[in-house]
């Protein structure tokens, strides 16, 4: 049975905030720092990049991403979620707007994907209907006061 093939259940929450970002008509690129908060065990934290490449205009000020990390185990250890995910990103701002992003690793044989638990909290003026790429790698826990 392949990893792809496999029954997935949810093994945490992921949260990305990414930078601000002005997308010139074919695409953006904006870093992301990612929070996973997993079902079970300790925290994970990442950072990357999320690019977009389609139909993407706009000036949009930090946003955030919420997605369910489906797996073929609840248990996940560190670093897992290392690598890359690709799928599609749609979305619109004028003032307050809202975009969603549904991403599978590009790894099929890792299970892993990443599901909009809610659509990303944008402002700006935006459009957006794009492939995306949302590539991770491990980070340490950032400094917090």
């Amino acid at each position: 049975l392949r990893a792809e093939d496999s029954v997935k259940v949810e093994a945490g929450l992921l949260e990305c905030r990414g930078a601000a970002a002005i997308a010139y008509g074919f695409g953006s690129t904006r870093t992301v720092t990612c929070d996973f908060r997993p079902a079970a065990g300790v925290g994970q934290h990442y950072v990357g990049t999320l690019e977009r490449a389609g139909l993407d205009f706009g000036v949009s000020d930090q946003g955030s991403m919420l997605w369910m990390v489906l797996a073929t185990s609840p248990q996940l250890g560190p670093g897992a979620l290392a690598g890359q995910y690709v799928g599609l990103a749609s979305g619109a701002a004028l003032g307050p707007g809202c975009s969603a992003n549904v991403l599978g690793s590009k790894d099929a044989a890792n299970g892993i994907s990443l599901q909009p638990l809610s659509v990303s909290a944008d402002s700006g003026l935006s459009i957006t209907l794009a492939g995306a790429t949302l590539t991770l790698k491990p980070a340490p826990a950032p400094n917090r006061r």
